[in-house]
């Protein structure tokens, strides 16, 4: 229902040149007390997560509410009206974006008009000091600094913060003015295009079955854009569905790590050393954070939980 994902060319070219440099990363996050005692892993609240039930698979999506509001709430209303049961991945560009909705002067699957107003753009907010925040590198390319919010990419300058371009992050598309996202959203893949941070609202980001969308029907990028102007030959949405309304046993139990916790800290102190016997280079001591994201996992089944099940 909305234009293209607004990118030129020429923008394009230069995501792909530039690569990512930073300055010294500070070495203090959490208080060592607190990381010490956070637990490692952290359940995915079920209200939080969207299942898409895809031709490939099922991908599930993990929304923002506390960085874009307005745009997670208008996906969830989105899903739950079942909006996007039917509707495909109609602009698809290798390594880039997976664009999924209802392209202009398309009908829609139930016979329905769909009328959805434009949302005011949520590229950035104010910092909140309380939020649980892990600094990752200071004078990155595109920030003065970047970390991890609550297990999502983000960049800071001054008081202001913003999610990050990084792979598998979605935002709203729209049209070139800010405030004219509707319903079609985009998933970034490959390289991170970093050089639209601050100009999309980001809502969601994918936290399992990624692996499925790099199976979907590809586009060509210069033509039309990489919109498959065919819509049986484009990838499908089959049904969306929140988390929490579908029936228990079809539920994933997803866990994310805990940015908090000294497992993490660890984590990341041993990528930025790259203290493994391959390698000979150990590099600036410098993180690239879209290449670094927090590790999500279905929970560990316990051998009480299986005998309950059993």
């Amino acid at each position: 229902m909305k234009a293209y994902f607004v990118i030129s060319a020429l923008a394009l070219s230069f995501a792909v040149i530039c690569g990512s440099a930073s300055a010294n990363a500070a070495t203090v996050n959490a208080p060592a007390a607190s990381a010490k005692t956070a637990e490692t892993w952290l359940d995915l609240p079920q209200q939080d997560l969207v299942y898409l039930e895809l031709s490939q698979g099922v991908v599930v999506l993990q929304l923002a509410d506390q960085f874009a509001p307005a745009h997670s709430q208008r996906f969830r209303q989105l899903v739950k009206s079942k909006f996007y049961d039917g509707l495909t991945f109609y602009r698809v560009i290798d390594q880039y974006v997976l664009q999924a909705g209802l392209p202009e002067g398309e009908s829609h699957p139930s016979g329905k008009a769909q009328q959805w107003p434009a949302i005011k753009a949520e590229f950035t907010w104010p910092v909140r000091n309380t939020d649980p925040y892990f600094l990752i590198e200071k004078n990155d390319v595109y920030a003065k600094e970047t970390g991890f919010n609550q297990g999502f990419p983000v960049g800071r300058e001054g008081n202001e913060e913003w999610l990050l371009n990084c792979a598998n992050m979605i935002s709203m598309a729209r049209d070139p003015a800010p405030d004219t996202g509707t319903t079609d959203f985009a998933i970034m893949q490959g390289q991170a295009p970093r050089h639209l941070d601050r100009n999309m609202s980001m809502f969601a980001r994918v936290v399992y079955g990624g692996e499925w969308l790099n199976l979907m029907p590809r586009g060509d990028r210069n033509i039309n854009s990489g919109v498959i102007e065919k819509a049986a030959a484009r990838g499908v949405i089959v049904k969306a569905t929140m988390g929490n309304e579908l029936a228990q046993n079809k539920q994933l139990p997803l866990q994310m790590m805990n940015t908090q916790s000294s497992e993490f800290e660890e984590k990341i102190a041993k990528h930025r050393a790259r203290d493994g016997e391959f390698f000979h280079y150990k590099g600036l001591g410098k993180v690239d954070i879209c290449y670094q994201q927090v590790p999500v996992r279905l929970r560990p089944v316990t051998a009480s939980a299986a005998k309950t099940e059993n």
